[in-house]
């Protein structure tokens, strides 16, 4: 299991097995706080009582070992994971809730008292680190990728036909599934605990529940007094996100988000910044963003290095993505490759992953809060009508009379989806795609909640679904493949609630202007006022040029014909051939390559 996730942490590995108690953990270190070997894990603790596993880094780490100096607590590193294991023996589960940062761990207790777990496993707030784990024989295995699980044997390689769903419907899994059955990912904010032959799951944060007071007290804020405490929370993320030892990069596209992040890394370190952007050749000029990625640099004087992927290249960058990728998934490719081009001089990068979904920066945050405003009566018939115009002929008018019509968590449903309900059961196999709509609806019920306002509803939702489940497994399992640590910055807990509490009208004036009016300094009216360009990657002139009969073979695999209906295999085939691939065959190439990869067992037979 150790060796299956070298990749993660290339500078050192180890392993402690307590026979008597049945106990074994392994972990392999990427160094970035503590360099020395003091700083190796397992680590240890209280004269070897507590053991420790540990992925991340605890920003506020120095504060805490402070408060438990004067507690008498004696350190022998300055490690980070030194800090938590000490907190543990102090305030048990409690000190969990005083860590600010981003992490998963696993704390063994050799001699727990009578009420204490034996082992605790822990996941950070918002879910940026992973923790996967499987049951198998009273065996309880954990690791934070799922290709750890499959090389220790505690996992049959049996697909989750609910994950599969999920992944039709929008290129990921949903958490806490994932793709294979026998494997739960741990929950964001929260702690599983081991106390004998039992465990439990315990939450100890929700980004709604932690705001209930806030969300009230914030109720007649000014935009003014809110631009004032947002900066305030920005400069003091920023502070706590270099903390390392090592040099501190950042990926920089040239948009607001990260533009921002950078300037603040300046701003609050006094260092200049190496940043990193990727760009796409002639062909591609569309999607490219270096133009913008170096205005920003040369504005904030980073030490600025960039690369443009060419078409030659896709041919051997698909089989390392998706041998990288661990679980399917449409996204994930762009970080990969920024990631590869930043792990060539740093260890650590900050993003702005997040920005969009803290300071609305999707278009259907409006769209779904207009919806729900004028949301007619008698639903159900006017939905049933679209549908089946949006079917026919999608569009964005069409997509927007969706939402209108939809359910509060029918319009959840519809978000980034790659088949509609329609194509679903269209082209997917009947085993699969049964009562689809019902099923993608309800994943979103666990999403709504009282007493907030509809712009603090998407952005819950959003925060729980596609920021979780996509942006930041793919953007953690693509950068750590090249042994990368990545921090998203604008995710730092308190400037998270803070913002999520504030009323919508603040967060609806103009685009990010919460943001933008917050540090103004960092942006130039250019790269302000510069359209919206998601991370997008040239997949449809990739797949009809070097990648055709990669496309080609895939759809003929076993796979393809226990997943999808043959006349629709046909279609694709015929799209392949004439240079005109759809979009979402990237996902299903990812998906078929992935399953040939890993022979999965898909439990149902091809065809009528």
């Amino acid at each position: 299991m150790v060796q299956a996730l070298k990749h993660r942490g290339p500078d050192d590995s180890g392993i402690y097995h307590d026979a008597e108690s049945r106990v074994a953990i392994g972990q392999t270190r990427l160094s970035i706080i503590d360099l020395s070997s003091a700083g190796h894990q397992p680590m240890s603790y209280g004269n070897e009582r507590f053991w420790i596993v540990f992925n991340g880094e605890i920003y506020n780490y120095l504060e805490l070992k402070v408060d438990l100096e004067q507690a008498g607590h004696r350190f022998r590193s300055t490690s980070d994971t030194e800090v938590v294991l000490a907190a543990y023996a102090e305030w048990g589960t409690r000190a969990i809730r005083r860590f600010r940062g981003m992490f998963a761990f696993a704390i063994y207790d050799r001699t727990p008292t009578s009420s204490a777990p034996s082992v605790v496993l822990a996941r950070d707030r918002l879910g940026i680190k992973p923790l996967l784990y499987a049951e198998k024989e009273g065996a309880l295995a954990f690791a934070s990728e799922l290709r750890a699980l499959i090389a220790g044997g505690f996992v049959a390689k049996r697909v989750d036909p609910e994950a599969m769903l999920d992944y039709f419907a929008v290129g990921a899994v949903f958490q806490p599934r994932t793709i294979f059955a026998d494997v739960q990912a741990l929950p964001p904010g929260c702690w599983m605990e081991i106390l004998g032959n039992a465990h439990r799951i315990v939450r100890y944060w929700d980004l709604n529940e932690a705001t209930t007071d806030l969300r009230q007290e914030l109720k007649n804020i000014s935009f003014k007094e809110a631009v004032e405490q947002v900066r305030h929370r920005l400069i003091d993320a920023a502070r706590y996100c270099m903390v390392s030892d090592v040099p501190v990069g950042a990926f920089l596209s040239g948009g607001i988000d990260s533009t921002i992040v950078v300037g603040l890394m300046g701003e609050t370190s006094g260092q200049r910044i190496r940043t990193y952007t990727i760009g796409f050749e002639e062909t591609n000029r569309d999607i490219d963003e270096r133009h913008y990625a170096q205005l920003a640099a040369r504005q904030l004087n980073t030490d600025h290095k960039e690369i443009a992927i060419t078409a030659a290249e896709a041919e051997y960058i698909f089989p390392e993505i998706w041998e990288s990728i661990d679980q399917p998934s449409l996204d994930g490719a762009n970080t990969w490759l920024v990631s590869r081009l930043a792990r060539a001089s740093v260890k650590v990068v900050v993003s702005g992953l997040g920005g969009d979904e803290l300071f609305v920066g999707y278009q259907h945050f409006r769209w779904i809060a207009d919806a729900a405003r004028n949301s007619p009566s008698g639903w159900p018939a006017g939905l049933a009508v679209v549908q089946a115009l949006h079917a026919i002929l999608p569009n964005r008018f069409s997509q927007r009379l969706l939402y209108r019509y939809a359910n509060p968590a029918g319009r959840f449903a519809l978000l980034r989806r790659i088949s509609g309900n329609a194509a679903l059961l269209r082209d997917i196999l009947p085993a699969w795609s049964v009562d689809a709509s019902r099923r993608l609806t309800q994943r979103q019920e666990v999403f709504l909640c009282d007493d907030v306002d509809s712009i603090q509803q998407v952005g819950y939702a959003e925060m729980r679904g596609y920021l979780l489940s996509t942006l930041l497994r793919d953007g953690d399992v693509m950068s750590m493949a090249h042994g990368l640590e990545v921090r998203p910055l604008l995710l730092d807990h308190p400037l998270v609630e803070f913002v999520y509490a504030l009323p919508a009208k603040h967060k609806l004036r103009g685009y990010k202007e919460l943001l933008v009016h917050a540090v103004p300094e960092y942006l130039s009216d250019v790269l302000r006022n510069r359209p919206k360009m998601g991370f997008e990657m040239p997949f449809v002139r990739w797949m009809a040029g070097p990648l055709r009969e990669k496309m080609r073979s895939l759809l003929c695999s076993p796979a393809a014909g226990r997943l999808f209906r043959q006349e629709y295999l046909e279609r694709l085939q015929m799209q392949v051939a004439k240079g005109s691939p759809p979009r979402e065959l990237w996902a299903w190439a990812i998906l078929l390559a992935w399953c040939e990869r890993y022979q999965v067992e898909l439990p149902y037979e091809c065809g009528p």
